[in-house]
């Protein structure tokens, strides 16, 4: 089965790549007219800011594990695909209803993540890692301007493995369609995007015996799982539409003899729509039991054979109105106010719940354009009525740059209603309806990013004073705390040269003080490699070796049937360093790397966990290459 997909991605690949071919062939009488690709996102629309240019630089192409690279310290099921989450505390919920913890979020496709390209010539990004254990890793980005006013695009991660131990398989899907448009009078802007993410993957509960795991060594180590016959499903679509009509006079533009007239733009009208579905599924039909897992009242027939699902679908509706200054080279301003109707349906077993949710929005900001300059952003929500009625959430922020430094700091205070699946669950083995306080997040961050060395150095220090907060807890349920959360952290990199070595470094400290949240006190990473080009400087190079780290802790549990990490006292995971080597060449725009993974394996001890009962992937070697095309 994982040989066809492999032949089906590679058949996908080549029509990709043989698409800027084809578009290459097309008659063109401006062709020779080159100007570089650029791109927007819906950020920069609202905000009239200028088109950025794509990064390509060569760095952590080889880091190719969304966990790894957007987290660093973090928990997952020991296999790529699988449920996880960041082990670095930070909060930014949005102002709107959340149905529950989404352990797959980070491999998700998202609208509002979206890049639309303004390219002559078509842009095609291309990803592969593949190696042992059947690792099939694709990720494929290609966007043509059809006009040059009408943009179309494709999306596409796929994700699999047969994984390390029993019961590791992970199947995936994630893909978007998007597309813009502009009219010709520029009065008018059209974004879209269709998207589906969805997998599948089995669940083993992780292993029943961590000694038995540990009297073992090499890359065939294995142990009996609590689980043999269960998988869990997700699904996830969306359809989302964004127009603006731009504000402002037409104003002539003189040219010789000819003139032409130009929309000076003063802001926007924009109509928001987003309708969105998710499933998930807990399939469980070979009567799979398990004490740890499962408890005894949970309501479970006597063959243990049950199906769990949650469902929900919502509809957005946002109409927003946006004014701004006069840009000068100091400064921009923006300014936006906004009202929201989303409908919500939850189904779950035997159980059909629907809300309307209506949120105002406010915005402001001043947008620094040079230095020794100050730049503000001030942001506030609440909801009338729904689910979430009586919602607030707070958002202010002020910036000092200069031309050695940043300076910002923050103050953040949100009170929300707790995720539905806090507050409402059936299952087959779980069942609970609770009335909770709303909790009240404080939010204070100072950060400093230098700007004149060679290398810069950022820090953040961030604190979260929080109340009611509500968490899964030793039995697996929800609960809520009556007592004040103190959450501090400080995230600080820097990166270091000395000719052609070069050592990068990252580091995490974090520390609560009440121990419903289970935290590393410390995580780093280290990339320590030498850089250089070669071959009268037509291919660069790297080479050198990357460890991920962090200390001891009693991490939480992960239960499949509840998509949940609790709380647990038996296990301490962490204290074990990841040491990966590499190599990677990039010539123009093609990329490739060679990685050897977990090369320490046995060298300290043989139990190494991410997640208690889940073992760290065993010792392996990795191929991938990165090609971009692109004007």
């Amino acid at each position: 089965m994982i040989q066809k997909t492999i032949v089906k991605s590679w058949i996908w690949v080549s029509i990709t790549l043989l698409l800027p071919c084809i578009t290459f062939a097309q008659v063109d009488s401006v062709a020779k007219t080159k100007y570089p690709s650029t791109f927007v996102t819906e950020h920069d629309i609202d905000r009239n800011l200028s088109p950025q240019y794509e990064d390509t630089v060569i760095n952590h192409n080889e880091i190719y594990h969304p966990y790894y690279r957007n987290f660093g310290i973090f928990q997952d099921l020991g296999n790529i695909g699988t449920p996880g989450r960041s082990q670095f505390f930070t909060f930014n919920r949005p102002s709107e209803f959340a149905l529950g913890f989404n352990p797959y979020e980070v491999f998700y496709k998202k609208a509002e993540d979206t890049r639309y390209y303004k390219t002559k010539l078509p842009y095609t990004d291309f990803n592969y890692t593949q190696g042992q254990r059947e690792l099939l890793l694709l990720a494929a980005k290609f966007s043509y301007n059809l006009t040059p006013r009408l943009n179309m695009g494709v999306d596409y991660n796929r994700v699999t493995s047969q994984g390390f131990y029993p019961n590791q398989y992970t199947s995936s899907y994630f893909t978007k369609l998007f597309g813009s448009y502009h009219s010709k009078n520029n009065r008018y802007t059209l974004l879209g995007n269709l998207i589906w993410n969805r997998g599948v993957l089995d669940e083993s509960g992780g292993i029943r015996s961590d000694s038995l795991f540990e009297s073992l060594t090499g890359a065939n180590k294995a142990a009996p799982t609590q689980l043999n016959n269960s998988e869990s499903r997700f699904k996830n679509s969306v359809i989302y539409a964004k127009q603006y009509f731009y504000l402002g006079k037409m104003e002539p533009q003189v040219l010789d003899e000819d003139t032409t007239y130009r929309l000076s733009k003063a802001g926007f009208i924009a109509h928001t729509f987003k309708y969105e579905k998710d499933n998930y599924y807990f399939d469980n039909p070979s009567g799979d039991t398990s004490s740890l897992l499962f408890p005894a009242n949970g309501g479970i027939d006597s063959t243990g054979i049950f199906y769990d699902s949650i469902s929900s679908f919502s509809v957005l509706n946002r109409i927003s109105y946006a004014y701004w200054t006069k840009s000068n080279s100091r400064q921009q301003s923006f300014v936006e106010f906004s009202m929201a109707h989303r409908f919500i349906e939850v189904q779950q077993m035997n159980e059909v719940r629907n809300f309307h949710n209506v949120i105002g929005e406010a915005k402001m900001e001043r947008i620094p354009k040079s230095d020794n300059n100050i730049g503000i952003k001030l942001a506030g929500s609440y909801c009338f009525t729904g689910y979430n009625q009586n919602d607030i959430k707070v958002n202010s922020e002020i910036i000092y740059t200069s031309k050695s430094f940043n300076v910002s700091g923050a103050f953040n205070n949100q009170l929300y209603t707790p995720d539905y699946t806090h507050v409402y669950y059936r299952s087959a083995p779980f069942n609970w309806n609770n009335n909770y306080s709303k909790i009240n997040v404080t939010h204070w961050r100072a950060a400093l990013q230098t700007k004149q060395f060679r290398h810069n150095f950022n820090v953040s220090l961030n604190q979260y004073l929080i109340a009611n907060w509500v968490y899964n807890g030793l039995q697996i349920a929800p609960e809520q705390s009556n007592k004040i959360l103190v959450i501090n952290t400080l995230e600080a990199s820097k990166t270091f040269q000395a000719s052609i070595f070069y050592f990068e470094h990252k580091a995490w400290l974090q520390q609560a003080n009440l121990d419903i949240v289970r935290l590393p006190n410390f995580g780093g990473f280290a990339r320590y490699y030498l850089s250089g080009k070669i071959f009268k400087k037509v291919l660069e190079l790297q080479a050198g070796a990357e460890v991920f780290y962090n200390t001891a802790f009693y991490g939480n549990a992960y239960h499949p049937s509840a998509r949940v990490f609790h709380l647990q006292n038996q296990t301490q995971i962490g204290n074990y360093p990841m040491l990966d080597f590499f190599i990677t060449g990039k010539v123009m725009t093609a990329i490739i790397y060679a990685k050897y993974e977990h090369a320490n394996m046995d060298w300290i001890r043989t139990g190494f966990y991410n997640t208690p009962h889940y073992p760290l992937p065993v010792r392996i070697f990795r191929l991938g290459m990165r090609l971009r095309l692109y004007n």
